[in-house]
């Protein structure tokens, strides 16, 4: 018998109530716990066990063994509790010795608690009282909730320098003026709180080992007790006992999460970043989901919490999500007259991110800043962004430096939505606006204002452009919601053709080192826009897409191969690869993970990439759309025609079916005019039957290694041109002898 719409609906509620009260009766056993133990203490027991489980995954699988990311959640859920009832603890802290029964009870009731935060959240989001997404609404909403009880630090912790800089670098001189240092120094604080936990345990235990051997050196070879041992070693190293003690401290005792103790941060910062015991007032307060993790959980506003010996930083990967805003927050109450300079300086910094941290792959393309125009559809004059060109792609970039959703998605699912919105639809909203004003006629002229007068700086006309790419660019890592987004009516392809994508600047920073040619970063913003178009594929976040692209290279076509068979797909772990770079010991020494190609066709995509000719990242992207048999293929053929060039210094062949290529290479001497490309290359549209073939010259050393590259676009031939009967002839005797070879093959 199949149930009725009610009795479903108290059915649903009255599971969710259930799910609710066992969260708000756990949370309150894992204050309790937490509570019960010296902070340090069990700070100290947490990181080893987890150690320890990193220890035993490497020995049991190997050196290739990945991260155990389910490892690393339920970890990073216990230290999320950790400082959340420091926070908010009020009295003294207990002390004496750690209950290790308890401690591990600690470890089961969070894992109880997550469980049953994700069963509520599958439960409660068929019960919700918005729809702004029609049918897709219950499903938006349970994954709003599933990430806001999953999404914690998971980032790569040699990289906080390199975006607190960048991020910082704009405020200057207000942070000398409330901290007595600077973006430079505040960044290499924050790397120093990455390297000390992420490296701190092992060096820590090698300090102790040092003193071990030392000691018991002494004990063999001169006879000495191990007391006498000691005592000697100390009398030569003064700071041996004090090494020591400090090792043992970061080993068992929490001493590597010391803030205080590992960076030189003044005071005054690790105050605005961090909490005194007891001030965190709502987390535990009365009412809905006390203490749950459908509340805010207050290491996402402050990462530090202040103990007797300084301040602590329970996981450094909470610095990484929550330094920035606590920073901004901290500066602003200390120069209230600062908050307008922040917004418009951290406004500049976001907009001018993509060409600054990309300007190695963007080559001297510098793009349009502050571009305004007038709106096709009211006629004032209104502002984008960023507008770049770079051959035959437009990118047009919104910057959002708005704050990441602070409201659950449990207690105000609407105003968690809204804050979303808020950063997704403005910048789509804004782009949109954009490209319907370049469509709305040719050659759009685009302007500047400067000294309250618009200048013209160009004309666009958007039917040249090959790609284009609107992009929403925040500051702080968004992509977890993309997907979410993909769901709002809204969010269609703008114009029918143009899906939006979303990236934060921390993304940029990973996407500039794995993709350091113009042609590769481009190539992977094309596919990455073929995903932002599905809305049924559903990827967690910017790096399981660079993942994917580096393993699968056209992922967007396979996943449209999976929905033929299914109504939703989703990928993950893809971003393992991207992971285990970073963990690598001198990971800036050892060569990205990389699509791989072929040398000689390596060659021709490292040539166009620099002498970029116009038409040339066509060509680049149809090359880089190849699978690994074509690229291997046209590498053979590409080898055959360089191994004859010495007796035969003109050579050409036409290569691809769906976007046909034709290849020239020649020497010095072989010197084909332009009417003859063109000639050929018409022939080659008529043999393959395509409206237009791209046409590649390489002009060779005597091995066939390209020196200069140069790019055609050709269309096919009309019917009614004189020379038409003479160039299908040639084609059809072309096709006919590439058919007679295949058949000899």
């Amino acid at each position: 018998m199949l149930e009725d719409g009610e009795e479903k609906t108290r059915r649903l509620e009255k599971a969710a109530s259930d799910l609710r009260a066992d969260m708000e009766k756990d949370a309150e056993h894992i204050r309790a716990l937490i509570a019960a133990q010296p902070p340090t203490s069990l700070l100290g027991y947490l990181w080893s066990q987890f150690f320890m489980g990193v220890l035993r995954r490497h020995q049991d699988g190997g050196a290739e063994a990945g991260p155990d990311k389910k490892l690393i959640k339920e970890f990073q859920f216990v230290l999320e509790y950790v400082h959340a009832v420091w926070s908010a603890h009020e009295g003294a802290f207990a002390e004496g010795q750690l209950d290790e029964a308890k401690a591990k009870e600690l470890l089961e009731v969070c894992q109880k608690l997550s469980n049953t935060a994700m069963f509520y959240a599958m439960a409660s989001s068929q019960l919700g009282t918005v729809n702004e997404f029609g049918d897709a609404t219950p499903d938006v909403e349970f994954q709003a909730k599933s990430t806001w009880t999953l999404i914690r630090g998971h980032r790569y912790q040699v990289l906080e320098r390199e975006f607190f800089e960048f991020a910082l670098a704009p405020h200057e001189e207000a942070l000398k003026k409330a901290y007595g240092i600077g973006a430079t120094e505040i960044a290499a604080g924050i790397q120093t709180i990455a390297d000390t936990i992420r490296g701190g345990y092992s060096g820590a235990a090698s300090t102790l080992f040092e003193g071990f051997d030392q000691s018991q050196e002494l004990i063999s070879e001169r006879g000495l007790s191990l007391e006498d041992a000691v005592a000697k070693i100390k009398t030569e190293d003064k700071s041996f006992e004090e090494k020591l003690g400090g090792a043992l401290k970061d080993m068992f005792f929490g001493g590597i999460c010391n803030v205080s103790k590992h960076t030189k941060l003044p005071e005054p910062l690790l105050q605005d970043m961090g909490y005194e015991p007891g001030a965190e007032k709502n987390f535990f307060a009365e009412g809905e989901f006390k203490g749950t993790p459908y509340r805010t959980l207050p290491a996402r506003i402050r990462p530090l919490v202040k103990l007797k010996d300084g301040y602590y930083a329970t996981d450094g990967q909470f610095v990484r999500d929550s330094a920035y805003r606590s920073i901004q927050r901290g500066l602003i109450a200390r120069q209230p007259d600062y908050k307008e300079g922040w917004n418009k300086n951290q406004k500049a910094m976001t907009e001018t991110a993509f060409p600054k941290i990309l300007a190695k792959q963007l080559g001297g393309c510098p793009p349009y800043e502050e571009v305004y125009f007038k709106d096709a559809t009211t006629g004032e004059w209104v502002e984008t962004d960023l507008v770049g060109v770079i051959d035959d792609t437009l990118f047009v970039i919104e910057a959002k430096a708005g704050v990441m959703a602070m409201q659950s998605p449990a207690t105000n699912f609407a105003s968690h939505l809204r804050t979303i919105r808020e950063l997704v639809l403005k910048a789509y909203r804004q782009c949109n606006r954009f490209l319907k004003y370049l469509a709305s006629s040719a050659d759009m002229p685009i302007y500047r204002l400067k000294d309250g007068k618009y200048e013209e700086v160009a004309r666009l006309n958007l039917n040249t452009f090959r790609r284009v790419l609107p992009i929403g660019l925040t500051v702080e890592a968004f992509t977890p919601f993309s997907a979410m987004c993909k769901q709002i009516p809204e969010v269609t392809p703008i114009l029918g053709k143009h899906p939006f994508i979303s990236l934060s600047v921390d993304d940029l920073f990973v996407l500039g080192r794995f993709l350091p040619t113009g042609g590769e970063l481009f190539h992977y913003l094309e596919v990455r826009q073929a995903i932002a178009g599905i809305p049924q594929a559903t990827i967690f976040d910017e790096m399981d897409h660079l993942g994917a692209y580096i393993a699968r290279n056209r992922f967007d076509q396979d996943i449209r191969e999976q929905l033929k068979k299914a109504d939703m797909v989703a990928w993950d772990s893809f971003s393992d690869r991207v992971d285990r770079y970073f963990e690598q010991e001198g990971w800036e020494t050892v060569p990205v993970p990389a699509q791989e190609y072929p040398e000689r066709v390596a060659a021709v995509l490292t040539r166009l990439d620099r002498d970029r000719p116009k038409g040339w990242m066509r060509i680049d992207a149809e090359i880089r759309n190849y699978d690994a048999e074509s690229r291997s293929k046209l590498n053979s053929l590409l080898q055959q025609m360089a191994d004859t060039l010495p007796r035969a210094p003109v050579r050409r062949m036409l290569f691809g079916n769906e976007h046909p290529i034709q290849i020239w290479l020649t020497t010095q001497i072989g010197n084909p005019s332009q009417a003859e490309m063109q000639r050929q290359g018409e022939i080659s549209c008529l043999a393959s039957n395509r409206p237009r073939v791209s046409v590649l010259r390489l002009q060779c050393d005597t091995n066939g290694s390209p020196l200069v590259s140069s790019c055609m676009l050709v269309t096919s031939p009309s019917i009614l041109r004189n020379d038409y009967a003479g160039l299908k002839a040639e084609a059809d005797q072309l096709m006919a002898q590439f058919k007679k070879k295949t058949k000899r093959r």
